[in-house]
């Protein structure tokens, strides 16, 4: 950036407000933290005598359990997870569900931080259709979607989300040289092996380097071939083969679905699940209604704008198109306890460029749908994000929580009670004051001579 000063600030501001945060433990987040903590504890990939620890989200396979999700965020976790263990951190058998730093430190490193950095990116890509509703519009994806709650949970949809962007933001750079197409492609690959899932995004973009590059593409599946090994690897060590997904072993409520194959869960339209993205509690229209005002604001770009904005506004729009569809068609469209489909985060960063066109065309309108978005995304995190699929849950389950005083736990609450949210609030005051600082000045004409 050409201002580093309100990059930086951007960063603390958004690691401000999440970082703090400490979820209490629950079947996905404890699913990755055991597999990290059996391979520095127990040198294996089996999550045998971690049983205890570990909840319905798990494999279970001749004799062993394991874990049933995409292995990268496990193993890059774990030197992170040795340095919590070597100052004294307790191990991760050790089952606590309430203010377990060990969770909390890992949460720190592959969500909130890289939520932060996915609000530096936002900001870039957003300058490039208006520079002076970059910043609001980069705040109001980072803030007003469930970006923000998944930013303080151990999930792997954040730092798969992170990966993705980087390999959008290298792709729209169009610099079709090979060491930018290996870039981009190992960083969509990277995204895969963080969330199987986000393979439906990464075939949108395949396509369109392939239309960009032409015989270049190559490049772009070299980057990503080394992850493809890693799953193929890692595939073969656990489930027996490199297409054996974990999903085949599923552990729910005690049954395992051997032989159920991945299309089980993705074998038709479901109008409910489109109902429920769009109108429940945690729906879009309700809940975070800033996503709906991006892909309006993609479409107008499609059709106002020309050139690099134009098909760069169509590739977002494809892939969010695409990820869309995976809650529309899966089982339950929030993919277990979430506050909203889960499995589309990975795509939420690109309806910023759309954000940014709506707030230079409908200003009021967006800065309203921008505020309800933001409360209700801050109000989740705060109080319990993980909200079961059959609950009706979303805005008026967060409002009841927050009236009662139902907090999540955070690393100042720990040390000093209450007033701990004194010292929070006024760190995250002090910082957007700064940052507001610094965007009223960088917006100013500079003067030469």
């Amino acid at each position: 950036m050409r201002t580093p000063t309100l990059a930086v600030l951007l960063f603390l501001f958004v690691l401000a407000i999440v970082g703090p945060l400490i979820q209490p433990y629950a079947d996905q987040q404890a699913s990755r933290y055991a597999l990290t903590a059996a391979i520095w504890d127990n040198h294996a990939l089996d999550l045998d005598g971690l049983e205890q620890v570990v909840g319905r989200d798990a494999a279970y396979k001749d004799g062993h359990l394991y874990s049933d999700k995409a292995p990268l965020q496990p193993f890059l976790a774990v030197p992170f997870y040795a340095i919590y263990r070597s100052v004294g951190g307790e191990p991760a058998a050790n089952l606590r569900l309430e203010e377990n730093l060990g969770l909390w430190w890992e949460s720190l490193w592959f969500a909130a931080i890289p939520l932060a950095a996915i609000a530096m990116i936002l900001f870039g890509l957003a300058k490039r259709v208006d520079r002076t509703v970059a910043l609001p519009a980069a705040l109001a994806v980072t803030l007003g979607t469930i970006l923000l709650p998944f930013g303080a949970l151990l999930f792997g949809h954040v730092l798969a989300a992170l990966f993705m962007l980087g390999s959008v933001y290298l792709i729209f750079s169009r610099q079709m040289d090979p060491v930018w197409l290996l870039g981009a492609g190992a960083l969509a690959g990277a995204a895969v092996a963080t969330e199987y899932q986000a393979a439906v995004g990464v075939g949108v973009l395949s396509v369109a380097v392939l239309y960009r590059a032409k015989w270049k593409s190559v490049w772009f599946l070299l980057g990503g071939l080394p992850f493809a090994i890693l799953l193929g690897w890692y595939h073969t060590a656990v489930f027996g083969s490199p297409l054996s997904h974990p999903y085949r072993y599923n552990v729910i409520r005690g049954v395992v679905d051997e032989q159920k194959p991945l299309v089980f869960k993705f074998a038709r339209f479901r109008l409910g699940n489109l109902f429920d993205i769009l109108f429940s509690g945690r729906g879009f229209l309700i809940a975070s209604p800033i996503v709906i005002l991006g892909v309006i604001g993609l479409v107008y770009l499609i059709r106002r704008r020309s050139g690099s904005v134009r098909s760069d506004a169509m590739i977002s729009l494809a892939v969010f198109a695409a990820l869309f569809m995976v809650p529309v068609f899966w089982a339950n469209p929030w993919g277990g306890a979430s506050p909203g489909p889960r499995y589309l985060v990975p795509a939420l960063p690109l309806i910023v460029t759309g954000v940014a066109a709506a707030w230079r065309f409908r200003p009021l309108m967006t800065r309203l749908v921008v505020g309800i978005s933001v409360a209700t995304m801050l109000l989740a995190a705060v109080t319990n994000p993980l909200i079961l699929p059959g609950e009706p849950g979303g805005i008026g389950t967060w409002i009841g929580l927050a009236s009662n005083g139902d907090f999540v736990d955070t690393i100042f609450t720990m040390a000093m009670g209450n007033w701990g949210w004194v010292v929070h609030v006024t760190l995250v005051a002090a910082l957007g004051w700064l940052l507001r600082r610094e965007w009223r000045r960088s917006l100013q004409p500079s003067v030469v001579g």
